[in-house]
């Protein structure tokens, strides 16, 4: 009886999405381009262009006055893609909605900035056609990030994680995992580094504590695999 019920909770989930349409608040300050995606948009079956902003303000307003799904957004509204950014954390402090930014901007910071704000998914206008389904995934909560930004945004992460870990070693603990990956025996590492046994010990137990493992080699693997050195390189700076 429980496969049942939850068979027939299914179907009429399914029968609910059909019968209503997915309400699509769309701002951008280009009139090509309001016309341009509004067409796309209104051509689905399942999908339409509720209502069309073209402002920071305009968007908010509507965001807060109207029953919408979800927002397309460009960043550059009227010059500044600062009020496209705004927009996002703006509508977001009110009211929990799906943003998909569609914009010819590129710049990997831009990028990782709006999804920092909020934004599901980051698509360039010269993939918009795109934006279609992306509005279905993010309606039914399985929003994907599209090819456009997916490699930049696991560079960027990577990136940033590098940078921390960078912050939390020390010059002489990087080079003692770079030695350690390499395959140098500790005291081969004192001898090159110049340190006292008790020293390495302190170095040692430092970055174990510091990458949560079990011995320094694990956490030489550990930094190797976050990118802080390769087997054949230099740590990286």
């Amino acid at each position: 009886m429980e496969e049942r019920a939850s068979y027939a909770v299914e179907v009429d989930e399914v029968v609910r999405w059909k019968e209503g349409r997915i309400q699509v608040l769309l701002v951008d300050s280009d009139p090509i381009w309001q016309q341009r995606t509004a067409g796309l948009i209104n051509t689905e079956p399942d999908m339409n262009i509720f209502h069309i902003a073209t402002d920071k303000e305009s968007a908010i307003r509507a965001s807060a006055q109207l029953d919408l799904d979800v927002m397309i957004l460009d960043l550059i509204l009227h010059s500044s893609q600062q009020d496209g950014l705004h927009t996002i954390s703006e509508v977001l402090k009110m009211k929990s909605m799906p943003i998909i930014i569609l914009t010819s901007l590129y710049e990997p910071e831009i990028i990782v900035e709006a999804v920092l704000a909020g934004a599901i998914n980051y698509i360039t206008k010269i993939n918009y056609a795109d934006v279609v389904n992306a509005v279905r995934e993010a309606y039914r909560g399985q929003p994907s990030l599209h090819a456009d930004v997916a490699s930049i945004i696991r560079n960027e992460i990577g990136l940033d994680k590098r940078k921390e870990l960078h912050r939390m070693l020390t010059p002489t603990e990087k080079e003692i995992l770079q030695l350690i990956g390499w395959g140098y025996r500790q005291p081969v590492i004192r001898e090159l580094l110049g340190v006292t046994a008790n020293t390495m010990k302190s170095h040692v137990r430092n970055i174990i504590r510091k990458f949560n493992a079990c011995s320094i080699h694990e956490a030489a693997e550990k930094a190797k695999r976050r990118g802080l050195y390769d087997r054949h390189d230099r740590i990286m700076c």
